[in-house]
């Protein structure tokens, strides 16, 4: 055993006497660290372009780390935004005790007429050597990315504005008249915007208006022929036009109107309102041309809102004249829309002759207002009405009148009519809401005290619209009647609501 030591102690003698040696050479003379390299690129969103390289070269192993991130956002539009992000990690060595990487990126993108983007990214890289000691490497950055746009020329509100962004005026505004987001086409009324490039509607009164600069304007409207609409220009009544094809039909023509021609050129104003109810079919609006001029964006034009809610006496129903027809129900001329004009507010009319709160004039129950109440477009199911697009400061309740004509049982409409105010209060919290009587008997007056006791609702109230001159068509109330009825509700609101 000896011996065998004797013979390894003299192997090692050599190297023992050369003295300790160091077999790796040194990179530069020093510990390089870490190398770190970042380039951006912004493009003409101001989104950017990120790729980090991270390379750890240690002076005891050859461990080198390289991650590189590439991020790319695409150009922002309106229907989205194209993000990508790739990340690749390559490691050379066997030294190295490991390296953890994490990378979060985040994403917001909201379209609604402003465009906000935000892109958050952090990086943190740690790598460990425990050869000779240890190396850490932490690096952290984020990356914070703000992209608004906002857009004039998209406005939604049915009148208003849809607001969404959505008060509407051709851009596109549905959002009632809160919103201040201006908008070349305002529309006034219930539309239905499944097909935004032709929103279509078809309650009394409904309608649109521009702002333009020239001296003549046209309209490109489809759908039902025989439907007037009164032309307002710079606050007067300037004309009215009568839709071409078949009446009553979903004609898909596009035919183009003239609805101002040869008035002073400069700025000017334009509303037209339809008259006839929506038993008479559906408009559809697709645009708006100055042949001499060109359309401006505007301010939605009013800030006071009131809805109408009745049957064939706030429709206008033979207001005009006899036999019934589109051609004699001027409904932009009854006594709902004769009201916005004197406060200078809109009005939603959802009125149907014919129609009553819990049986109709012919005795049936289905179709009832507070049914076609749901839609956009009544009687198409598919346009159900988004509440919140109209937040009205006033409603009037005219239903009874039907009813009773029907016989219609006492209780019943009076839970029907219960129910409905309760199911508006829960639409509407703080809006005034006016149950009227019109009728020169008075015959659901003590109904309607009835109903108000019950509801227990201080902003819940009567009024009596009744007014001579009911000799309209068939008995319903004149023109001359409708402006009787529109100075009472005036000045009940002037009253109830300071204006």
């Amino acid at each position: 055993m000896k011996h065998i030591y004797f013979k390894w102690w003299l192997i090692l003698l050599p190297a023992a006497l050369l003295g300790c040696w160091d077999p790796i050479p040194e990179e530069n003379g020093d510990d390089s660290g870490t190398s770190d390299t970042s380039t951006q690129t912004t493009d003409s969103n101001s989104d950017t372009s990120e790729s980090d390289t991270i390379t750890d070269s240690n002076r005891f192993d050859s461990d080198t780390v390289t991650d590189t991130v590439t991020r790319t956002d695409g150009p922002d539009t309106d229907s989205g935004t194209s993000d990508s992000e790739s990340s690749s990690d390559t490691e050379s060595g066997s030294t190295d005790t490991g390296d953890s990487e994490t990378g979060s990126g985040t994403d917001i993108n909201t379209d609604s007429g402003t465009d906000l983007d935000t892109d958050s990214e952090t990086e943190v890289f740690t790598d460990t050597d425990t050869e000779s000691g240890t190396d850490t490497d932490t690096e952290s950055g984020t990356d914070t990315d703000t992209d608004t746009d906002t857009e004039s020329g998209t406005d939604t509100d049915t009148e208003s504005g849809t607001d969404t962004d959505t008060d509407t005026e051709f851009g596109t505004d549905t959002d009632t008249d809160t919103d201040t987001t201006t908008a070349t086409i305002h529309y006034f009324g219930r539309f239905d915007f499944r097909e935004p490039e032709s929103p279509g509607c078809a309650w009394s009164n409904c309608g649109a208006g521009v702002r333009f600069e020239g001296g003549s304007l046209d309209v490109r409207l489809s759908g039902a022929g025989s439907i007037s609409f009164q032309v307002v220009l710079d606050g007067q009544l300037h004309m009215e036009i009568v839709t071409l094809g078949a009446a009553m039909s979903d004609d898909p023509t596009v035919r183009t109107y003239r609805i101002v021609n040869g008035v002073t050129i400069g700025i000017h104003d334009v509303r037209m309102y339809r008259n006839p109810e929506a038993m008479f079919g559906v408009v559809k609006f697709h645009g708006f041309d100055s042949p001499d001029g060109t359309l401006l964006a505007s301010p939605p034009p009013f800030t006071r809102r009131i809805e109408i809610i009745g049957d064939a006496i706030s429709a206008g129903y033979g207001n005009d004249g006899c036999p019934f027809s589109a051609a004699t129900e001027k409904g932009a001329s009854a006594y709902g829309p004769l009201v916005a004009k004197q406060l200078d507010a809109i009005v939603h009319v959802e009125a149907w002759s014919g129609k009553g709160m819990t049986m109709n004039n012919d005795g049936s129950t289905e179709n009832v207002i507070p049914d076609l109440y749901a839609y956009s477009l009544p009687g198409d199911t598919q346009s159900e009405w988004d509440y919140s697009q109209y937040i009205p400061d006033a409603v009037v309740i005219n239903l009874g009148t039907h009813d009773f004509a029907a016989n219609v049982n006492r209780d019943n409409y009076i839970s029907d009519y219960t129910a409905f105010v309760t199911r508006l209060r829960g639409y509407y919290p703080d809006a005034l809401i006016l149950c009227a009587i019109n009728s020169s008997t008075n015959v659901f007056s003590d109904e309607i005290d009835e109903i108000i006791d019950t509801l227990n609702d201080s902003n819940v109230k009567k009024i009596d619209l009744n007014s001579p001159n009911w000799k309209g068509c068939d008995g319903y109330p004149d023109l001359t009647a409708h402006q009787a009825m529109a100075n009472t509700l005036t000045t009940r609101l002037q009253e109830e609501l300071g204006w």
